[in-house]
């Protein structure tokens, strides 16, 4: 089982309102070196295999028009550049795995490259690149000046991937570097070459800055739960982060993933897929129960709302409780409608629906909150079932609230999944690199692969099995 702990560098990013949590070191840790370098070392003590960073650009004012509610709710801001927290993070742990979000819309490929092979040398092989095309419409109003619709992002993010793949892959030559000072050549140049890229977004000539890191390409994460978003994870992704409902209805959609990754000629078992679970566990089932209230009374429902409008492009605030959720979707994220409907995929979702979810952080017409919720037992069991019915590789593990629940990871569920042999007791010395934690020492970097045509998708994702996908 592989567990990665999810954050990002803003306060209680996830959970709007759990800042004034009495625990809570986020509202202010977010943007103090110290914090993090704390967080790290007590990740790497209970031996995770990374701490992840989402990230986003602009900001959420697509609820009321305004931005207002985002900032009086802290909803992703303010925050602080993930990218220049891992060295100080990496200088202070050995062993823990750094994945940082950075995107493809915002960002060239050529600083792109630069930056992941920087890091590489700076982690000894331990960072990962979580690939994202970005979906606030607000960023594109800071520097692109224009607005590219979810697929059209992802067309450019294939290309984006393919110049920095070659930069990192065929710029350099393993033996590049010679440090000859005798003959007084540092590198030989006949050793370095340019891959004279010319696309449909992108010219980039080379050759790249960098010499060949540990890892050369860092580990590729990726998170888009839309077709075309697992189309791009199937053919770029190492390990795929997927949020799904429950382990029932979750089986499906890893094995369309798989049956996706083998119609590109790659190993279906060559991507790891993480399940996205928020994590509320305590001792007995009175102090879950407890806790539960405590943080429901926390609970920002209008700053949840902004943020899931954010992520669908839509104010939800503009339109009545009866409307489909499903007829209003923008450009935005195509997650949200996609768990909506895996959560009750026999309902018409309204906004109204919406609006008592975030209201009351309860799913309709249940009790059940959003969450792996219950003492660590219970939520160990349930992570259990998530590997054996969904076909899960593991978690990325978000804490509810943030400085409480990584302490309960910590202390109580990964003691609790190390007892049953669920997971590592230490880090395998052998597996010096990010990679090779997920893939095995000596794991190479995966080959590049052409897109499929859309026939072959539309082939692979209706003939997808949760048995064959495991077999």
């Amino acid at each position: 089982m592989h567990l990665n702990l999810f954050t990002q560098c803003s306060p209680s990013p996830q959970f709007k309102g759990f800042w004034r949590h009495p625990r809570d070191r986020s509202a202010t840790g977010y943007r103090d070196l110290g914090y993090w370098v704390d967080l790290g070392r007590r990740l790497e003590a209970a031996c995770l295999d990374a701490l992840f960073f989402a990230d986003v650009h602009g900001t959420y004012d697509v609820y009321q028009g305004s931005w207002r509610a985002a900032v009086r709710h802290a909803v992703q801001i303010p925050s602080v550049d993930p990218l220049l927290v891992l060295p100080a993070i990496a200088a202070t742990t050995t062993r823990l795995g750094l994945a940082v979000t950075y995107s493809t819309t915002y960002h060239a490929p050529y600083e792109c490259a630069r930056v992941f092979s920087s890091l590489d040398h700076l982690t000894g092989g331990r960072v990962a690149w979580n690939i994202v095309t970005s979906y606030l419409r607000s960023a594109s109003a800071n520097g692109l000046g224009e607005y590219l619709d979810h697929d059209e992002r992802y067309d450019r993010a294939d290309e984006y991937v393919e110049v920095a793949r070659r930069l990192w892959e065929e710029s350099w030559d393993d033996d590049a570097v010679v440090r000859d000072a005798a003959a007084n050549v540092f590198t030989d140049p006949d050793r370095v070459h340019e891959i004279g890229h010319e696309g449909r977004w992108f010219s980039v000539r080379g050759p790249h800055q960098c010499e060949p890191s540990p890892q050369r390409t860092p580990v590729l994460y990726q998170a888009g739960a839309s077709g075309r978003g697992m189309t791009f994870a199937a053919r770029h992704a190492e390990v795929v982060f997927l949020t799904m409902a429950d382990p029932t209805s979750g089986a499906p959609q890893v094995a369309r993933l798989r049956s996706l990754v083998a119609a590109h000629g790659r190993d279906p078992r060559s991507v790891k897929a993480l399940q996205g679970s928020m994590v509320m566990v305590a001792p007995t089932r009175e102090e879950a129960r407890r806790r539960a209230e405590e943080y429901v009374a926390l609970w920002s429902g209008e700053g949840q709302l902004a943020k899931w409008c954010g992520w669908m492009d839509v104010d939800l605030a503009a339109y009545p409780d009866e409307t489909p959720v499903a007829e209003i979707a923008g450009q935005g994220s195509h997650s949200f409608v996609g768990f909506l409907r895996r959560l009750g995929p026999e309902r018409t979702w309204t906004v109204g629906d919406v609006r008592y979810l975030v209201a009351t952080a309860r799913r309709p017409r249940t009790n059940a909150p959003v969450t792996l919720f219950g003492t660590v037992e219970q939520v160990a069991d349930r992570m259990e079932e998530w590997c054996e019915v969904a076909d899960v590789d593991g978690f990325n593990l978000i804490p509810c609230p943030t400085t409480q629940g990584i302490d309960d990871i910590c202390d109580l569920l990964v003691p609790e999944l190390q007892r049953r042999g669920l997971f590592r007791t230490a880090y395998d010395a052998a597996e010096r690199t990010l990679r090779e934690r997920y893939f095995g020492a000596g794991a190479p970097v995966p080959p590049r692969v052409p897109a499929l045509d859309p026939e072959a998708v539309a082939a692979a994702t209706a003939t997808g099995e949760p048995a064959a996908a495991r077999a």
